[in-house]
């Protein structure tokens, strides 16, 4: 009996024994902690537990026994050995993996953000020639331009003006009356402050507002610690700072001075350059508790333009037929643009399923834009006879003439927004135990007030005197103008919209999947047929679905509208072969559509002459896009490449049309258009020198639209050629008929685009790096300047450019030696910049002459030609 009860105390005294605390987290490369690793633990009584949101995982278990951990995340796997020899707390520590949470290879599982607009591979454009957020746009995604002067940006055929900008969730706006990239100065974006870059060209859902094109999403940096930066280059210098002085409290200051007169004075047009661009801007946080976040942000920008030109001389027409034009300028330029913005936001974290966030901004410019321009100009026709001694020298005079240019434009606009964005998780959970299949249901919400306000001066015009005659030619007792513009224009509207959106996932896991892959080798000169099998510890696909609507109402022409957008994505189970080993292929399929309204503002409202047509409706599209991203591995890198390819098609209605001059886009201020875009977006990037990234694009796409009830006449002499005025030898009328032109090209209806921005180090000497930006953009539509739509069907020359940085890394792998720079600087940099390395001379538009017989050339205005930039950056 005594026997007995022994026996049975024995057996229970584990149920009383303290047990041993095990304890551990899991990190990626950057040590940052990942959730939901799974935790099989195997001792006497296997189980399994998960990493919370800090990666942390606790158990316990009995002590004397040896038991192993085995840490699973997608088909990573690591194990620690742990001898649990007695009752007590054992850590593990960090337990790291060979990737970086934030990198565009995310981990297929619950952690995915598939709901988000993508995220760039973000480099560094401080380092790259002429670099700025924007121009890497142009190389790394759909995002074109043809003007190394500004930052301005074109997506899939649609207008600067059809761009969304956030900077962390604070709508960006810009100067209204700029006409020339060189006016611009800089953009609001400072690249020193930003930590990631998000972009979507089209399908965006409908937490994102209202425009036709495009999506820029921007996170400045939060400050962990004080660190600084400065650059100094022979455009300009640029400084930041930031530091979080308290746990509670950071900061992020920026400042730029930038003078492009060093650049400027490579263009055609020749005098005293003066520009003087600089800004200011900060970000604080500061957290009021756990969880409430208040965030304010201010910027102001000057930019002041002033430009005396003097001459300018263009050489221009064929091998057979050469032409020169010169002009004599008298007068100046001077424009000024003055930007305020200020925001404020209030996030909460109302409870572990809800956020509440609430932004209030007011935007405000000041601009003028004055100028007197008289350019005396001499078109001569030059010797094409290269066995002539005069070959190359003028032979005759074509045309001489006289234009005037005048100017007194003031702009002022404020913009006042105040807005609420929220969203609330509906279900966030395994439906088993087992945790097979995850669901996921989040609702996001907003609601957005506009006030804008707009007084604007206008006085323009300008008078062309051709061979003594102006044009156009009036009554002997006046002169006409070629073109008038005068106004005074005042414009208050308000504008309400909202958004409802949910976001639906679905994860379906499975244990211990067999895995079979055959692929063909080459072994010792043969290709033979290989098989790989291996058993995945855990197998997940995924399934998303985003549906929602936005609705918004605008009192200045009374327009309510509701527009619904739906995507999907699919992350399927796939696998590869890399190594030697399988491992999971990355992959993702996402097809999106809705419809997008752009309500007009203030310049979709101005007409050519000045007046407001306060009847214009919104632009109107509907987008269909369909893409792939693809992560494959090549060359044994550490991170895989990525290619992305999307389909898409957009049909547009009540299209206001437009023409583009230089940057300045000018309305026709009516709705009376039909369009459609078509295309296909692909790129790859990758480390195809190991250790830095490149990147290389195509699109190929076309655009165009139809002006609803246009019509010409086209007229015939007697031998029933069409009659062209001025030039034809028989210009008697004796038929007509009249021509629908039916589609054309769209301002931005660009065939081919391709981008690649190339780096590299040199081997042996990685300190030294160089940076090579290309873009070829195909022909672009213009016409005449009788702002006549279906005669702007003529094709400039393509744009080609070439932009090389090299860079000196002084601190490359040079951490542990100990010296100033080491001890004062986390980064020191120097490098040499080639602007248009090619020296092509690249057509920006063209300028409209008329000779003494009435003949009109078209004269090319061109852009930069090759400089020279030296460029220091420390930071510490």
């Amino acid at each position: 009996m005594r026997f007995l009860l022994i026996v049975v105390l024995l057996s229970a005294f584990p149920i009383f024994a303290q047990k041993a605390t095990i304890t551990g987290r899991c990190i990626d490369k950057r040590s940052k902690g990942l959730e939901n690793v799974q935790v099989n633990v195997i001792a006497d009584t296997n189980f399994t537990v998960y990493t919370n949101s800090l990666g942390i995982f606790e158990f316990t278990v009995y002590p004397n026994q040896q038991i192993s951990v085995v840490l699973n995340i997608n088909e990573l796997t690591q194990t620690k050995q742990v001898d649990v020899k007695t009752q007590e707390f054992i850590r593990i520590g960090d337990v790291k993996f060979g990737f970086v949470l934030e990198d565009e290879v995310k981990i297929q599982g619950v952690r995915s953000e598939p709901f988000e607009i993508p995220k760039l591979k973000y480099n560094d454009p401080q380092k790259l020639p002429l670099g700025s957020v924007e121009r890497s746009l142009v190389y790394m995604t759909a995002a074109t331009s043809n003007n190394e002067l500004t930052s301005n940006y074109n997506v899939r055929g649609g207008s600067y003006d059809e761009n969304l900008v956030y900077v962390n969730g604070f709508n960006i706006y810009r100067p209204f009356l700029t006409r020339s990239g060189q006016q611009e100065g800089m953009s609001f974006i400072n690249s020193a402050l930003v930590k990631s870059v998000r972009f979507s060209a089209g399908g965006f859902d409908s937490q994102y507002g209202d425009k036709l094109s495009s999506v820029l999403d921007i996170e400045y940096k939060t400050p962990e610690k004080l660190k600084g930066s400065a650059m100094a280059s022979l455009l300009g210098v640029e400084t930041h700072f930031e530091h979080n002085p308290t746990s509670r409290f950071d900061y992020l200051i920026g400042a730029r001075y930038r003078s492009n007169g060093y650049l400027l004075n490579s263009l055609p047009a020749k005098g005293a350059y003066n520009p003087v661009f600089w800004d200011a801007q900060f970000l604080t946080n500061f957290a009021v508790t756990e969880n409430i976040k208040w965030s304010v942000i201010g910027h102001f920008s000057s930019n002041n333009y002033r430009f005396a030109p003097q001459t300018q001389e263009t050489d221009f027409g064929t091998a057979n037929e050469a032409y020169s034009f010169k002009i004599y300028f008298d007068g100046q330029e001077q424009t000024r643009f003055q930007t305020m913005m200020g925001g404020t936001s209030l996030k909460v974290k109302a409870s572990k399923k809800a956020q509440l966030d609430f932004y209030a901004t007011v935007f405000n410019t000041n601009e003028r834009e004055y100028f007197d321009i008289q350019g005396q100009y001499f078109i001569n026709e030059l010797e094409t006879d290269p066995s002539k001694e005069n070959y190359g020298d003028s032979i005759a005079v074509l045309g001489i003439g006289t234009f005037l240019n005048h100017a007194r434009n003031k702009l002022n606009a404020t913009i006042l927004n105040v807005y609420h964005n929220g969203q609330f998780i509906l279900k966030n959970e395994f439906k088993e135990e087992e945790r097979i299949h995850f669901v996921s249901h989040t609702m996001l919400w907003g609601v957005n007030f506009q006030h804008d306000d707009f007084y604007d001066v206008l006085s323009e015009w300008k008078m062309i005197d051709s061979a003594g005659y102006s044009v156009p030619q009036g009554t002997s007792n006046q002169v006409e103008l070629f073109e008038t513009i005068k106004g005074q224009l005042s414009l208050q509207s308000n504008r309400l919209t909202s958004f409802v959106q949910m976001n639906s996932s679905w994860l379906n896991t499975k244990r211990d999947f067999p895995v079979t892959i055959s692929v063909k080798e080459k072994v010792k000169d043969k290709k033979t047929l290989k098989t790989y099998r291996d058993t995945i510890v855990e197998s997940s696909s995924r399934f998303t679905f985003s549906y929602g609507t936005r609705a918004g109402y605008t009192t200045v022409n009374k327009e309510a509208y509701l527009t619904p957008r739906a995507s999907i994505s699919y992350f399927p189970r796939l696998y590869m072969v890399s190594n030697g080993k399988i491992k999971r292929r990355d992959m993702g399929i996402r097809l999106s559509s809705g419809l997008y309204y752009q309500p007009p503002f203030y310049r979709e409202f101005r007409t050519f002459d000045g007046q407001l047509n306060l009847n214009v409706k919104s632009q109107k599209s509907m987008h269909i896009v369909a893409g792939t991203d693809v992560y494959f591995n090549m060359w044994n890198r550490d991170f895989p490449f990525k290619f992305t390819a999307e389909a898409y098609y957009k049909y547009l209605w009540d299209v206001n049309p437009y023409e583009i001059d230089n940057v300045r886009t000018r309305y026709y201020a009516n709705n009376d258009a039909v369009a459609y875009a078509y295309g296909l977006d692909m790129n790859v990037n990758g480390e195809f020198v190991k250790g830095i990234d490149s990147y290389f694009k195509l699109g190929i796409m076309s655009t165009k639209e139809d002006i609803l009830n246009d019509s010409y006449k086209e007229y015939y002499n007697a031998a029933g050629e069409k009659i062209i005025f001025g030039y034809s030898e028989d210009q008697v009328v004796v038929d007509s008929a009249t021509i629908y032109p039916g589609y054309i090209p769209r301002p931005t209806d660009q065939f081919v685009n391709v981008g690649a921005l190339v780096q590299d180090r040199m081997p042996g000497f990685e300190s030294f790096s160089v940076q090579m930006g290309l873009q070829f953009g195909s022909r672009l539509p213009y016409g005449p300047p009788d702002f006549q739509r279906y005669k702007d069907t003529l094709r400039m020359k393509s744009y080609f450019r070439v932009d090389i940085g090299m860079s000196y890394d002084f601190l490359y792998k040079k951490k542990d030696v100990k010296n100033f720079i080491t001890r004062n600087f986390t980064d020191a940099v120097v490098s040499f910049e080639v602007f248009n390395l090619l020296g092509i001379n690249n057509v920006l538009s063209k300028q409209w002459i008329q000779d003494i017989e009435g003949k009109y050339y078209s004269i090319p205005n061109y852009l930069t030609q090759r400089r020279f930039n030296l460029k220091l950056i420390l930071r510490f």
